[in-house]
Formats: structure tokens, sequence, C-alpha cells
């Protein structure tokens, strides 16, 4: 007889053994109980849904809420989808979407989404009553790097910093909890949500910058800084506040660019007007084109990529969705010892 239950603690290896036998060997979260933990635990057991048949593990659903980084989001969690899979010989699509039901009425949410899916599962959500979008790669180029990561035809106008009067200033944990930035209404995340989902990253080194207009703090940006071989990129990977303050960072993510040696700096999302990017200079990455802005460091893979995601929310139909929502910007490939 089938069974769906969270995942509790004692559930937690069968669930990696699950992961590496019928998701993919060699996963990271088949083999990192760090990550595992850092990523999915929760006050009692792992924020997995699991489906048994017996004592026979045949399907997970794993998700990341954003209260788990902020408990005041309580009242506008969003449920980020992650992990979702059934055993090849046990594949009903309705065993899987009874798991996402018991998520729906087990965790108290105002939406759910997923960051990160395929044509195929897109057209699921799509029949489940999802909207389906697909995140834009935008890219801003450092004007005195060399060319090392990027790649594209001759004569190509790569997208330089416009200038721009905002500053971007960094943000310590400490700086974070005097901040009084409202909620925002599209990203659902405040500054605590930033210190505990990015400053406190036990494998990624983030940097939090505050955009600063007319000496206020008016967004926040997370960055990271990858690199391969000799040459380094900026990614932005999350963002929460006003969304017109992105406009007047030409400069200022020139200067960023310089000092850590980046030789562009990328922002994918979802939800954000064109403008407001276009402002500072940035320029959207066609993934179909020729101009080459690589989204894979671990490995490298010098290919544009395509970010497609799914969302439903109770109080509006629109979602700022960015790069770290959901497992999109976590390790892919850790040390034995991590």
């Amino acid at each position: 007889m089938i069974s769906i239950r969270r995942c509790d603690s004692d559930d937690v290896r069968p669930l990696m053994d699950f992961i590496e036998q019928h998701w993919k060997q060699g996963h990271v979260l088949a083999h990192s109980k760090r990550l595992m933990d850092w990523q999915h635990a929760a006050a009692s057991g792992y924020n997995y849904i699991l489906a048994w048949d017996g004592d026979v593990l045949i399907g997970a659903l794993g998700y990341i809420p954003t209260a788990r980084f902020d408990a005041s989001l309580t009242g506008t969690n969003i449920l980020w989808l992650a992990l979702w899979k059934m055993r090849d010989d046990y594949n009903s699509s309705l065993i899987g979407v009874k798991l996402l039901y018991e998520l729906s009425s087990l965790e108290p949410n105002i939406g759910i989404a997923v960051n990160g899916i395929n044509d195929s599962v897109a057209r699921l959500y799509g029949a489940l009553g999802y909207a389906t979008a697909e995140l834009k790669q935008y890219c801003l180029v450092n004007v005195k790097a060399e060319r090392a990561l990027l790649k594209y035809p001759k004569g190509f106008c790569l997208p330089a910093p416009k200038h721009g009067p905002a500053l971007l200033k960094i943000m310590s944990a400490s700086d974070l909890e005097k901040l009084k930035l409202p909620i925002d209404s599209l990203s659902h995340k405040t500054p605590a949500y930033f210190i505990e989902r990015f400053i406190k990253h036990p494998f990624y080194e983030y940097k939090v910058y505050g955009v600063q207009r007319d000496k206020n703090i008016s967004a926040l940006l997370a960055l990271r800084t990858v690199r391969h071989q000799d040459a380094a990129a900026i990614r932005i990977v999350d963002f929460s506040g006003d969304v017109t303050a992105l406009a007047s960072c030409g400069t200022a993510l020139q200067g960023l660019m310089e000092s850590e040696g980046a030789e562009y700096v990328d922002f994918w999302q979802y939800g954000i007007p064109d403008s407001a990017l276009v402002g500072s200079g940035f320029q959207r990455v066609n993934p179909d084109g020729d101009f080459i802005c690589p989204n894979y460091f671990e490995p490298f893979d010098r290919r544009n990529a395509r970010i497609c995601c799914a969302f439903k929310t109770q109080r509006d139909s629109s979602l700022i969705i960015c790069k770290a929502d959901g497992d999109q910007d976590r390790p892919n490939i850790l040390s034995a010892s991590d």
C-alpha cells in the first residue's frame, strides 16, 4: 500500500540512497550530508515529502521554504520545489502529483514555485494551473578586462556599463540587521533572509551589497564571484527592493568588476522590467545567439543556457525569480570532506 508522509530524520539516509540510485549517480545531495542538512533540514525532519510502498521508497519531492531563512516570512511563505522524482518502475504521474498536493496542505504558503525545469515538466506544471516562464540572462562587460570566458563574433558590440550615480555598499550581517528595508512584495525577501541564505552559507562565499542612492539603501543584491583558470565573473544571484535602483548601478558595477578582476557580471532573473537593467548597460543574452555568456562553472562549459520556471501564487500573478531561488545556485561539486 502506498503511503505519503514528510521525511523524518530516520529517512534521510534512504532518501540520499534514492537520489543516488534513481535520480543521478554521483549527485551532490546523495553524498554530502552537510549540504543536505543545510538546504533541507527543518525543526523536525527534512523538507521532503516521500512516497513509500511498504518500506520501499518510491518517490520524493524536495522543497525550500523562504521562511526557512527568516521565520517572519511565514505569512508570505513561498515553497521552492527542488528534486521531484518517482522510481521508473513506479512511474505514475498520479503518485507524483499526490506528493505535490500533500506538500500544499502540509506546509503553510502563499505560493509554490520551481526554478530550473525542462519542457516536459513545464507542460505538466501548466496542466496543473501553474504559470510557466523563462528567466532572462543579462550581461554587463568589464571594459578594461581581457576576454577569456565570453565568446562572440568579430565586430560584436559588447554591453558596456552606463554612467549611474548609485553606490554599492558591502553589507555585513550587523548592517543588514539594522537595515529597515520593507519586505519586497514580489520577491518576498528581507535583510534577515539575505543573512541566513547568503552570508551564512556554509560552502559558497557570497557578498551582499546595498544599492545606495541619496545616502539611502533601497535594494539588496547577492553576488558570487566564480572562476575558471585565471578568469573570473561576477554573478548576481538574488535581489530584493526597489527595481528602479538597478538602472543607476552601471558605474558602481564597473568598479566592482575591476576590484574583483572579473570579465563580466551576469544576472539571471524573471519579473524585473528590462528598462531597470538596460539603464545600467546590461544586455539580454540570446540563448540561441552568437554571443556566448557561460552559465556553467561546475564544471565550466562555454555555452549559453536556458532556465525555465513555474509558479502559482495566491496573492498576485507576479513574482521576481532569480538564479538563487530554489536550489539553482548550489554546489554541484564538493570534496569528500564536505
